[in-house]
């Protein structure tokens, strides 16, 4: 059984910019199939000269239009989503076979309204947790996925999925959320999703054996995010800090980056100073388009779901909050090359830290959220690796 599939995985409480990985990575590996096993309470996005599109359910691999994709059994569907999503981005997906496991469940209204009025921690309230206790449950009125369109449940799904899997050079597996919202998380309960987020989880829910995992990338970021403490109605629900970080302002945050220091530095005087010049980061749920809050890392965290995963290599997101000098940027990091990207000391030390905490391997940078900007720290990976064998 030949080792063909790679795996994308968030390794904080979501948020990271796992649409941009995704995206990238199946352009330019050329991806020939794609799994997701999504619900409408999580969005991915990818940007492309200028285009932003919105993925729920679909997979983002669909921005490479070779790619096969398939939507798995952990899915959960809610059908005015999809039809919004799909006709969004009608213009990559019309006349394009998308294949759906039978038993993909639909949220209807009730599983909502229940959502709504039994959780008390932070939720997006698409109806996802009702939904699939439903399916747990086998409540014989829950109904599953048929047909939208070109997006057609396949009775014989098994058969279809196994025989693009074993055709393919390279297949992507798709996740969503992060690990610090797994469901079993004990440092996080009960401010976390319905369903466990692991890599050997989203193999599961995608019908693939471990054998055949080639490589697992965990998307991080420098400042992790928390959603809101503001519900649907607008009332007060508390969503969780992270961990026993300190949460920063977004002023804090904006003028860090636009000075080059770190955001725990930066104190009101440098605020009311510099406000005006800083970068406007402020992040945006895309779901809930309510503000997200941001924190410093929680490295206990990251290592406990680094130890749980195991990922071969990291690729770290939103690399300009640390530097916004190098917003849009392009280009490789060597180490030693004139034609290098430059890093300064600081952001040096900040990798060269982060990694051996970490003891994973950097390789991506982004610098911004088009599919073109970011920095390629695989040279770099790949001259200390060298220099390891030869002493």
């Amino acid at each position: 059984m030949k080792k063909n599939v790679y795996a994308i995985i968030d390794g904080q409480a979501g948020s990271c910019g796992k649409g941009k990985v995704i995206g990238q990575f199946a352009i330019q590996e050329d991806v020939d199939v794609a799994v997701s096993n999504c619900m409408p309470n999580a969005g991915h996005t990818f940007e492309l000269n200028g285009v932003r599109r919105l993925f729920r359910n679909i997979p983002v691999s669909a921005v490479n239009p070779r790619t096969k994709l398939f939507i798995g059994q952990g899915s959960v569907i809610d059908m005015n989503v999809l039809e919004q999503e799909y006709e969004a981005n009608k213009d990559i997906l019309e006349g394009r076979e998308i294949i759906v496991h039978p038993l993909v469940p639909l949220i209807e209204p009730r599983h909502i309204e229940e959502e709504k009025r039994r959780i008390q921690t932070g939720s997006t309230f698409k109806g996802c947790a009702p939904c699939m206790a439903e399916k747990i449950m086998r409540d014989p009125n829950l109904k599953f996925f048929k047909g939208y369109k070109n997006i057609k449940a396949d009775p014989n799904y098994h058969r279809t999925f196994h025989d693009a899997l074993n055709n393919a050079e390279k297949v992507l597996v798709e996740g969503s959320q992060g690990c610090d919202l797994s469901l079993n998380n004990i440092n996080t309960h009960p401010n976390v999703t319905s369903r466990t987020v692991s890599f050997n989880q989203m193999l599961s829910d995608s019908k693939i054996p471990s054998s055949r995992l080639k490589k697992k990338i965990m998307v991080i970021r420098p400042f992790p995010i928390r959603i809101s403490n503001e519900a649907y109605n607008g009332s007060y629900i508390y969503s969780g800090d992270y961990g026993n970080s300190k949460e920063f302002s977004w002023d804090q945050v904006n003028v860090g980056a636009s000075l080059g220091i770190p955001p725990i530095c930066v104190d009101s005087d440098l605020i009311e100073e510099f406000r005006e010049e800083a970068p406007k980061l402020n992040e945006l749920t895309s779901v809930t388009k309510k503000q997200r809050r941001i924190f410093d890392i929680d490295l206990k965290l990251l290592k406990e779901n680094i130890e749980d995963n195991d990922p071969n290599e990291l690729y770290l997101n939103f690399f300009e909050y640390l530097d916004y000098t190098l917003h849009g940027v392009s280009g490789k990091y060597s180490g030693c090359s004139d034609e290098d990207i430059y890093l300064n000391k600081y952001l040096r030390t900040y990798l060269d830290w982060l990694e051996g905490e970490l003891n994973v391997p950097i390789t991506m940078l982004r610098t911004g959220a088009d599919f073109t900007h970011y920095i390629d720290r695989r040279p770099y990976v790949k001259s200390l690796k060298k220099i390891h064998i030869n002493k």
